[in-house]
């Protein structure tokens, strides 16, 4: 099993500022690039944080950064739902080790090359006991200005099932794209290019 435990007891505030910061200190490799990233990130309904990452240091303050690397946007309730899961069933958790060596999304590695894009993305789960999912991100010119989940240059939806396929390392996710598993809405070139940003993972 791929080590991705969330302690019992995890609340949405502890989820970003002690348990997410833990799993990237166990993750990220010691020779992860020391580049300086800021991701904001706000929970609509509970708050904003400001995520600083240098290599596999991770630091996270209260409030929202100005012009940070990257943003990320969620509700209270997909958050909820994510801590469900990974509380219960882990359906929603990796249950590999990638080959590339790339083990956490917020690895410098993965980071860097996810900045080199710009624009607003919506990442949705459809049917999740008949509920959409979805957590939205912000790079390159988006993060220069406020977060702003809505009217995403493209809309990523995949069913659970699809996504299970990704995290047990049936399926890559620029496969899943150019397979149909997944529907994209607009800019399909910024949703291939975040694709292969992330295929290490």
């Amino acid at each position: 099993m791929f080590p991705f435990d969330i302690p019992a007891g995890t609340t949405i505030e502890s989820l970003i500022t002690d348990v997410v910061p833990a799993l990237h200190a166990q993750l990220v490799s010691a020779d992860a690039p020391a580049d300086l990233f800021t991701v904001t990130v706000r929970i609509e309904g509970r708050g904003g944080w400001t995520v600083r990452i240098c290599g596999r240091e991770m630091t996270v303050e209260g409030g929202e950064a100005e012009r940070p690397t990257l943003w990320m946007h969620a509700t209270e309730r997909a958050v909820e739902r994510f801590l469900e899961d990974a509380l219960g069933p882990r359906r929603l958790l990796p249950k590999f080790t990638p080959a590339g060596g790339v083990t956490t999304m917020s690895d410098p590695r993965v980071l860097k090359r996810v900045a080199m894009a710009s624009g607003r993305i919506e990442l949705a789960l459809l049917d999740v006991d008949g509920e959409r999912l979805a957590i939205a991100f912000g790079f390159g010119d988006a993060a220069r200005k406020p977060i702003d989940p809505d009217d995403a240059n493209v809309v990523v939806e995949a069913r659970l099932e699809t996504v299970e396929r990704v995290l047990r390392g049936e399926l890559g996710p620029e496969e899943a794209l150019a397979d149909g598993d997944v529907k994209v809405r607009g800019n399909r070139f910024l949703a291939m290019q975040l694709a292969l940003a992330v295929a290490p993972f």
